[in-house]
């Protein structure tokens, strides 16, 4: 059996903004004394990945070190409290594409490098049917614990999970429409029938025409 999809990246294609930057001003705020000592422990080590001591999923797993001094309730609702202050930063155009998109196809989904535990919940509840992120090892558990559980998700992981997905549940897909502002996910790109490039939160036909400096930074 195979089921007509739609994927979409998150960051900078639905939501006009880099969900983990956000997310941690929004915590800076909220403890401006704990962040401050954070962020200077950090800055060795994003000094370290760029001169390639660390690699990105370390990276990744220490900038949310400051995550596991709260509880999973106190987790819960500075996330909600988070996309309270950031839900207008949805590009107002998805709102109506996803209602087309839900008449044409049987699932959309929604595929991010973001950590799931940030954006799961929030794009069930704008209507998106299934969503993939970096997981973390404590994932819905009691206790956070920053460390990557598999690999970031980017890339070819986005095409792998969704692999598993399907075999998981056995059905074979076809990827009918893909949204994305960046060439990191040139793997989805290519297997897509109909692609669409957001720039500056303008939805355009094709694919980008080059790497960004975060794609090149980050995603290489």
């Amino acid at each position: 059996m195979k089921k007509n999809i739609i994927v979409y990246d998150f960051d900078r294609t639905i939501y006009g903004g880099e969900t983990g930057v956000n997310f941690s001003t929004f915590y800076l705020k909220k403890y401006p004394l704990k962040s401050i000592l954070f962020l200077i422990k950090y800055s060795k080590d994003l000094l370290f990945y760029l001169i390639k001591i660390i690699n990105l999923t370390t990276l990744k797993e220490r900038y949310f070190e400051f995550l596991e001094t709260h509880s999973k309730e106190e987790i819960d609702k500075l996330i909600d409290d988070f996309w309270e202050t950031r839900k207008h930063k949805i590009y107002s155009w998805t709102t109506d594409e996803l209602k087309k998109n839900k008449k044409e196809c049987e699932i959309v989904i929604v595929t991010s490098a973001s950590p799931l535990f940030l954006i799961e919940k929030f794009l069930l509840s704008l209507g998106y049917d299934k969503v993939f992120g970096t997981n973390f090892v404590n994932d819905g558990k009691d206790t956070f614990i920053a460390k990557i559980d598999g690999n970031n998700n980017k890339g070819d992981e986005k095409v792998k999970k969704l692999n598993e997905w399907a075999e998981k549940n056995n059905f074979e897909y076809e990827i009918i429409k893909f949204y994305s502002d960046s060439l990191a996910d040139k793997p989805l790109f290519d297997i897509s029938k109909k692609n669409y490039w957001i720039k500056n939160g303008v939805k355009l036909e094709g694919m980008p025409p080059r790497k960004t400096l975060i794609d090149k930074l980050f995603w290489k």
